[in-house]
């Protein structure tokens, strides 16, 4: 479930005066409150929607929506308030979504800088994750490091998506072995038939 909606933050007090008021109809000041509405997802504020005031008579003490105010209190409370911004803690969903996204394109660059490391410099125990190039994919292990040759030990099981490769990374499914040349790896990283290598 998602919890999302709406909420508002006070953010302004203050005082505008010689107006005339329309409920007594008589020159009075008035305090004034502005509000500033929010859109949230999960309690984290996304961005601002609008900015509400209120408006309180301080001699009949009706309060007055932003709807209901005259013209002249209108302009007073527009020239008392100025230019407001909003507090920048209202952003802080999108500057949360931002951090996350850039972080993800962070990792997935240093992701293919570690791949190419480390096919070049292979080490016992890196798992090989494959793309068989018939809609499913694999891993094989990397058991024994000759001067120019490799022996690994191929998964006899296949999943249909590349999430689901860490399952089947178990002892019990490599049974098969294959000795291949260094240069044969590269080859199919370069192939992308191996899409990603883990080293633990």
């Amino acid at each position: 479930m998602i919890f999302y909606g709406t909420k508002s933050k006070h953010i302004k007090n203050d005082r505008i005066s010689n107006v005339d008021c329309p409920n007594c109809n008589t020159a009075v000041s008035m305090n004034y409150s502005v509000y500033e509405k929010y859109a949230h997802i999960y309690w984290i504020p996304f961005f601002p929607i609008k900015k509400l005031t209120f408006a309180e008579c301080n001699s009949c003490k009706k309060t007055f929506e932003q709807k209901e105010f005259s013209e002249p209190i209108k302009q007073k409370i527009h020239y008392s308030i100025g230019r407001i911004s909003s507090p920048i803690w209202m952003y802080s969903g999108v500057f949360i979504i931002g951090a996350l996204f850039l972080y993800a394109i962070y990792s997935s660059a240093q992701r293919g800088k570690d791949n190419i490391a480390f096919i070049d410099s292979p080490k016992i125990g890196d798992i090989y994750k494959t793309d068989n190039s018939n809609g499913f994919y694999s891993t094989m292990k990397l058991t024994e490091i000759s001067k120019d040759s490799l022996t690994l030990l191929l998964n006899n099981m296949e999943v249909d998506k590349k999430t689901g490769t860490d399952k089947i990374d178990l002892e019990k499914n490599y049974t098969e072995k294959q000795t291949i040349a260094k240069k044969e790896l590269q080859k199919l990283f370069k192939e992308n038939k191996i899409y990603e290598v883990v080293r633990h």
